[in-house]
């Protein structure tokens, strides 16, 4: 990054960052001034693109309800249904004005797949209902309610669930195309290729682990999760050519049904060390495998994971349209929330995983289908507006960002700072705050980014997106917190840079 605005008469170097990488706790704070590809000790509300600029995260803009939303899945293209927790239980609830009022008690862990055009909501221990869009039903198959499962998902034209009370390492397969029929449901004497049946992974797993939760990996293969392991199984509508894929090789359990998103080709699920991706190797096209996308989070993340009291309600969402990838940590009975969220570089086959956190809303959960990401929050349903876009009554975040210390070269020296440049578009207001190696508030400046108008624009300033302002301030090193308030719609910070006197 350069300047086109140079003080006369004064010895000055430029200390310039940029192409921002988001947070990095895998290294402490004085050891993080690199410059370029320059990472974050704190980063709320605000993300870092492929391009390396800080980008305000999306407005919301209220869509229903009033009280905490615990799970939200799409029932048609563009219309959502909703679990929503009162002082009475669970309540379903759907944008067709359709409730099922207290079906389940307060602090239930629901999962949900789309069958036969119809929206299936289970819970542990709990039945079944399913949602088309004009009822709630409950599903009365005698076998399923036996079962009563944990997870649910479909694949291969099969509902499949598992997480059945004393079945605990069991799945079951609906019949082809038909929700009602599981495998004590069946006619003994049937000799269909497509009838229910089920496998037992007991003695697959080798240990005393339990099914945590169920994946579709590619088109035809269920991945099945414990708390240590994953095993795929190749499914087809036809029984018989079920499958055990050998090629897999995955040793990471999963800690949370509803964190098992697919990203493109991949699968994306929470464990307990980390975010980790299910993916087929490129070298052979065989080997399927799976890869950390956290090291660089790692205690970040260990940290959110514990403040969870139960880690299956940890629930995440993959928004292709952004490549990012949401984790919801709620903090127990409160309707506190945090998240924590990768973004991915779909320019690029090998992405740089870049992570931010965020508060915004207290979202807990969410759903993401047609381009609409609808957001369960602590007071309602939200839709994310497209960033690009402003509406009215929506609400803007507000973002923080931390820097690590900055040592502009030498880490005895003490430098004489002369001004600041900051490179931004959007509209808004940056209040950056300096402190220094002591932990001191060394000065505050507020810039003002309005890129709609002629703001900071003169005939010989040819870049109408930099803003520079006197700061003039004495440190060995100093930490710069940039909060960004007021305005709406798309806000970047493209790099900033800081001229300290020869």
């Amino acid at each position: 990054m350069s300047t086109s605005q140079s003080p006369t008469g004064v010895n000055i170097k430029h200390y310039a960052y940029e192409d921002f990488m988001g947070l990095d706790t895998s290294r402490p704070s004085v050891a993080m001034d690199t410059g370029e590809e320059q990472h974050f000790i704190e980063m709320s509300n605000a993300f870092c693109d492929w391009r390396g600029q800080i980008v305000r995260d999306p407005d919301a803009v209220y869509i229903s309800g009033g009280y905490p939303i615990h799970h939200v899945v799409f029932f048609s293209k563009d219309k959502v249904v909703w679990a929503e927790e009162t002082g009475r239980g669970v309540t379903f609830r759907s944008e067709n004005n359709h409730a099922l009022e207290h079906v389940h008690e307060k602090g239930v862990i629901i999962s949900s797949t789309v069958f036969n055009r119809k929206v299936m909501l289970a819970t542990r221990s709990r039945p079944m209902y399913s949602y088309d869009g004009d009822i709630f039903t409950r599903i009365t198959s005698p076998s399923l309610e036996l079962i009563r499962p944990a997870f649910v998902i479909s694949i291969q034209r099969r509902l499949i669930v598992a997480g059945g009370v004393g079945k605990e390492t069991e799945i079951h397969a609906s019949r082809v195309d038909n929700e009602y029929v599981f495998p004590d449901d069946e006619d003994e004497s049937s000799t269909s290729v497509l009838k229910a049946s089920y496998f037992d992974v007991a003695n697959l797993i080798g240990t005393a682990d339990e099914i945590t939760g169920l994946g579709a990996f590619e088109s035809n293969r269920l991945v099945i999760f414990t708390a240590d392991k994953a095993i795929i199984y190749k499914i087809d509508p036809d029984y018989t050519k079920w499958l055990l894929d050998d090629n897999a090789n995955i040793n990471i359990g999963c800690v949370s049904h509803n964190t098992i998103q697919n990203a493109g080709t991949d699968v994306l699920f929470c464990s307990r060390s980390g975010v980790h991706s299910i993916k087929r190797s490129e070298d052979n096209g065989i080997l399927v495998y799976s890869y950390s996308l956290s090291d660089k989070v790692k205690t970040l993340y260990r940290e959110y994971l514990s403040s969870v009291t139960n880690p299956e309600s940890i629930s995440a969402v993959f928004n292709q349209d952004t490549s990012q990838y949401h984790i919801y940590f709620p903090l127990g009975a409160s309707t506190t929330c945090r998240r924590l969220t990768l973004t991915m570089n779909a320019e690029l086959e090998e992405s740089v995983p870049k992570y931010n956190t965020g508060s915004f809303l207290d979202a807990r959960c969410a759903a993401s289908l047609g381009g609409r990401l609808a957001l369960g929050t602590a007071g309602g349903l939200y839709n994310e507006v497209p960033i690009e876009q402003t509406i009215e009554n929506s609400v803007t975040p507000s973002p923080l960002v931390t820097t690590p210390l900055l040592w502009h070269g030498s880490l005895t020296d003490i430098k004489e700072t002369h001004s600041i440049i900051l490179q931004a578009s959007g509209v808004g207001t940056v209040h950056i705050e300096a402190q220094n190696e002591r932990g001191d508030v060394i000065g505050t400046l507020k810039i003002e980014i309005d890129d709609t108008t002629d703001d900071n624009y003169f005939n010989d300033v040819p870049l109408s997106q930099q803003y520079e302002r006197k700061w003039q301030h004495r440190y060995r090193a100093a930490q710069y917190r940039f909060r960004i308030v007021g305005g709406s719609g798309l806000l970047r910070i493209t790099g900033f840079a800081i001229t300290v006197r020869k």
